[in-house]
């Protein structure tokens, strides 16, 4: 091939990578990321404040924001929200699909979430 079509010549799309460019990301991203999960658990835990700044107190005690969110999802008129909030209360419903096969009996298939 000649430069002109080949794509390593000197018509390379600009931002492409050449050998050893690098901006390549030969690791790629971590598998878990521990120290951000560490923060976020920090973060969940703190006193819940409303807009003014004041903390927020249900029942007679200070909410945390984790508390404060999980009522706000039970509350919620949405029902993603409300769904999240039952799944990670009682665990997440099975799926549970039905195959029919040639002679017409039903296969039951239980798919298993990632958390059981």
């Amino acid at each position: 091939m000649d430069d002109e079509t080949s794509n390593t010549g000197k018509r390379r799309k600009p931002g492409t990578f050449t050998k050893n460019d690098p901006r390549i990301n030969r690791k790629g991203r971590p598998k878990n990321f521990d120290q951000l999960r560490a923060i976020a658990l920090e973060i969940a835990a703190e006193q819940a404040k409303g807009r003014g700044g004041e903390p927020i107190i249900i029942d007679g005690r200070e909410v945390t924001i984790a508390e404060a969110i999980m009522r706000q999802w039970a509350a919620s008129p949405n029902p993603a929200l409300q769904m999240k909030f039952v799944e990670l209360t009682f665990g997440k419903v099975p799926n549970i699909h039905e195959i029919e096969s040639k002679n017409g009996t039903t296969i039951e298939v239980k798919v298993r979430g990632r958390d059981e």
